[in-house]
C-alpha cells in the first residue's frame, strides 16, 4: 500500500481550515445587516434561475426544429439531384429543354414534391469547362414546432439546388464528322479555320492542324494511334470554355443505320435506269402555213381540218373548232409578221393532233386556246415573237427543226413563251436561248411533267433570260437528261413531292429550286463551267450518286433541310466516291441539315467557305475533311437530333 503524501495531506487542512474561516466572516456580517437580506438572496437566485431555464427552453426549441429543417435540406437535396440528373439525361437524349423540364417534374412528382417546388433551368456549368448544365433548385418549407411560441412564423423555408452536367462523349453532339479509318481524317492547311463552337468535331483517323490553322470547338474525338497535330497550339476552346476535351475513341456514323437514307439510296438506282417518255402518234393532217394568202387550195381556209374554220384581217389569222372534236394537223408555220389567234375560245374537251410541228419562228405572236394539243414535231418559236398557250394535256414529240445545233420537242429563242397549268409529256427536252423568256405551267400547282432528252442528250437547256416550271402538288417531277443553265440565266424548277432526274444537274446562273426530295443519278455542280449567282432550295433534299460541287461565282448557296418527313434535316447525301468541294471563291454558303457522304472526301479549297444560316444547323459529315488555301467551315448548332450517341451526364454541385 503506497505511502501518504505528507505534503499534499497538509494542503487540505489548510485549504479546510480557510474555507471554515471565510463563513464565519460571512455568517457574522450578514447577521450584522439583518434578515432581510438572506430573503434578498433567496428571491435573486429565484429570478436568475427562471432567466436560464427560459434561455435553455428557447436553445431546445431552436434546436429540435434546426434538426427537422436539416433533414428537411438533405431531403431535398436528395430530390434535387435526382431531378437535375433526370433533366440532364432528357436533355441529352433530345436537346429539348420541353423534355426536359417534364423529367425533372416527373422525378419532383415521385419523391413527393409539391407542383413547382422543383425550378429547372439550362445554364453554363458551375465547372467552368464551357459545357451545359441543368439546374434544379427545390423549395419547401419545414414546420416549426417549438420556436414558434418565441415568434410569428409557423414554418422554415429550406431551398436546395442541384447542377448536372451534360458532358460531351465520343461523337455525342459532332456536327464535322470524318468517317473513315484509312482516309486522310480532319486535315487543315493554308491559313484554313474550322469553328464549331457549340457541337464536337470528331476523326476516326488524324486530326492534323499546322501553324496558322485553327479549329475551335469544345470536344475534339479522334482514333488514330497518334494525338492530334497543332504545333502552334490550333485546337482552342470558344470564348467561355476553359479547355477543349480532347479524347481518343471511335465515332459511329450516326446515319449509318437511318431507314429513310438507305431507301433514299435505294430509289437512286431505279432513277438510273429511267427512260424518257415516247413522242405522241397521231394521224396525219395538212400542211398549212399562215400567210398572206387568203383563197385557193393553199390558203388555210382549204386545208384546215372539218369543224374548224379561219378568218384574216391582216396581219391576223384566228382559228375556231368546234367543241368536243378531235382535229388532225400537219405542220402548220407562220409567214413573217402574221399573228395567230388559234382556238383562243376553244373548248378545253378539244384535242388538237399535229403529225409535225407548230413552227411560230417567223410570226409575231397570240394565243393558243385550251385544250390537249399531240405535236409530233415539236414546238418553235423564235424572231422576237411572244406566244402563249392555255392550259390543257402537252405531249410533244422529239423536234424536226434544228434548235442551237440540235432538236428539241421546245425550242424557244423568241422573246416570250408561256404555257398554262397542265400535265407535260416532253420526249425531246426544253431549249430556251435568245433572251426569252420561258413560262410552263407558273402561278399554278395543278401542273406535272416527265422530260426525255432532246438530241444532244439535255432535259433542259437554257441560255435565255429567265425558265419557270410550275409547281405540282402531287406525283414526280422526271427528267431523263442533263439539266443545264447558261450564265446570267435565272432557272425557277418546281416544287414537287419528289424529283426524278436521270443526269447531271449543271447549273451556271442564278436557281430556285422548288421544296421536294430531288434524287438525282449524277453530279450536281454549280460553277463548273463558269457563271455564277444565287442558288436557293427550301425545304430541299438532294440525294445524288455523284459529286457535289460549288465553284466560283457562287457565293450565296442556301439549301435548308424539310423539319419534318422521313428526310428531315437532311440536306444533301450521296452514296458516290466521287466526293464534295467548295472552292475557287465559293463563299458564304449556307447548308442547313446534314450533308452525308459517307464513303467520299469533303474538301474545302481557294478560300471557299460553308456555314449555316440563323437558326439552322449544319452537320457535315465526309469520309475525311480537307480544308486548304484559307477556307472556311463553321457550324452554329450543336448537332441534329438523334444523330449522335450522346453524352455523359455528371452532378457537379
Amino acid at each position: 500500500m503506497p505511502k501518504p503524501n505528507d505534503r499534499t495531506m497538509n494542503d487540505q487542512r489548510a485549504c479546510a481550515v480557510r474555507r471554515t474561516g471565510l463563513l464565519s466572516h460571512l455568517r457574522l456580517l450578514a447577521d450584522s445587516l439583518g434578515p432581510g437580506v438572506a430573503r434578498q438572496r433567496r428571491a435573486s437566485i429565484a429570478v436568475v434561475g427562471g432567466a436560464v431555464i427560459g434561455t435553455l427552453a428557447t436553445m431546445a426549441a431552436v434546436a429540435v426544429d434546426l434538426g427537422t429543417g436539416y433533414l428537411a435540406k438533405v431531403a431535398d437535396q436528395r430530390a434535387a439531384d435526382s431531378a437535375a440528373y433526370a433533366g440532364a439525361l432528357a436533355y441529352n437524349t433530345s436537346s429539348s429543354v420541353t423534355t426536359m423540364n417534364s423529367a425533372v417534374s416527373n422525378l419532383a412528382a415521385l419523391n413527393g414534391l409539391p407542383v413547382g417546388a422543383a425550378a429547372a433551368s439550362l445554364v453554363a456549368s458551375p465547372s467552368g469547362d464551357g459545357n451545359s448544365a441543368v439546374q434544379v433548385t427545390v423549395t419547401t418549407t419545414s414546420p416549426l414546432y417549438l420556436a414558434e411560441i418565441f415568434q410569428s412564423s409557423h414554418t422554415l423555408s429550406v431551398t436546395a439546388t442541384s447542377y448536372a452536367e451534360v458532358k460531351p462523349n465520343a461523337s455525342a453532339g459532332a456536327c464535322i464528322i470524318a468517317l473513315l479509318t484509312k482516309a486522310a481524317g480532319v486535315t487543315l492547311s493554308g491559313g484554313t479555320s474550322v469553328t464549331a463552337a457549340s457541337c464536337a468535331v470528331a476523326s476516326n483517323n488524324t486530326v492534323s492542324v499546322p501553324c496558322g490553322t485553327t479549329i475551335i470547338t469544345k470536344t475534339l474525338d479522334y482514333n488514330s494511334a497518334a494525338a492530334p497535330s497543332e504545333p502552334c497550339g490550333g485546337i482552342k476552346p470558344p470564348t467561355g470554355t476553359a479547355s477543349v476535351n480532347i479524347v481518343k475513341a471511335a465515332t459511329v456514323d450516326p446515319l449509318g443505320t437511318n431507314t429513310a437514307v438507305a431507301v433514299a439510296f435505294t430509289h437512286l438506282a431505279s432513277v438510273a435506269k429511267l427512260t424518257g417518255p415516247s413522242g405522241p402518234t397521231v394521224a396525219a393532217g395538212n400542211n398549212i402555213t399562215f400567210g398572206y394568202t387568203t383563197t385557193g387550195s393553199s390558203s388555210p381556209s382549204a386545208l384546215l381540218p372539218s369543224g374548224c374554220t379561219s378568218h384574216f384581217a391582216s396581219p391576223i389569222w384566228t382559228v375556231t373548232c368546234s367543241a368536243g372534236g378531235t382535229y388532225h394537223f400537219g405542220t402548220i408555220q407562220l409567214s413573217g409578221g402574221i399573228t395567230l389567234n388559234f382556238a383562243v375560245s376553244g373548248s378545253p374537251t378539244n384535242t388538237y393532233d399535229f403529225s409535225g410541228s407548230i413552227n411560230l419562228s417567223n410570226g409575231s405572236g397570240r394565243s393558243f386556246g385550251p385544250g390537249t394539243y399531240n405535236v409530233a414535231g415539236g414546238i418553235i418559236t423564235g424572231g422576237g415573237s411572244t406566244f402563249s398557250f392555255g392550259a390543257g394535256t402537252y405531249n410533244i414529240g422529239s423536234g424536226t427543226v434544228s434548235c442551237s445545233g440540235s432538236f428539241y420537242s421546245i425550242c424557244d429563242t423568241g422573246t416570250s413563251l408561256t404555257f398554262g397549268a397542265g400535265s407535260y409529256t416532253i420526249a425531246g427536252g426544253i431549249y430556251e436561248g435568245g433572251g426569252s423568256t420561258l413560262s410552263i405551267g407558273a402561278g399554278s400547282s395543278a401542273n406535272s411533267f416527265n422530260i426525255g432528252p432532246g438530241s444532244a442528250g439535255y432535259a433542259i437547256n437554257t441560255t435565255g433570260t429567265t425558265m419557270t416550271l410550275g409547281n405540282m402538288t402531287s406525283g414526280t417531277f422526271q427528267a431523263v437528261g442533263k439539266i443545264s443553265t447558261g450564265g446570267g440565266t435565272n432557272f425557277i424548277l418546281s416544287a414537287a413531292p419528289a424529283h426524278d432526274l436521270n443526269g447531271t444537274f449543271s447549273l451556271a446562273g442564278s436557281a430556285t429550286l422548288g421544296a421536294g426530295t430531288y434524287t438525282i443519278a449524277g453530279n450536281f455542280t454549280l460553277g463548273g463551267s463558269g457563271g455564277g449567282g444565287t442558288v436557293t432550295g427550301s425545304p430541299v433534299t438532294i440525294i445524288t450518286s455523284g459529286t457535289f460541287s460549288v465553284a466560283a461565282g457562287y457565293n450565296n448557296v442556301t439549301l435548308v433541310a424539310p423539319t419534318s418527313g422521313t428526310l428531315q434535316d437532311l440536306v444533301v447525301a450521296s452514296n458516290g466516291a466521287g466526293g464534295a468541294s467548295f472552292s475557287e471563291g465559293a463563299s458564304g454558303n449556307s447548308l442547313s441539315g446534314a450533308f452525308y457522304f459517307p464513303i467520299a472526301p469533303i474538301t474545302l479549297s481557294g478560300a471557299g467557305s460553308v456555314g449555316n444560316g440563323a437558326g439552322q444547323c449544319l452537320e457535315l459529315i465526309g469520309s475525311a475533311v480537307t480544308l486548304s488555301g484559307g477556307s472556311a467551315l463553321a457550324s452554329t448548332c450543336s448537332g441534329l437530333a438523334g444523330s449522335a450517341s450522346g453524352g455523359a451526364v455528371v452532378l457537379v454541385q
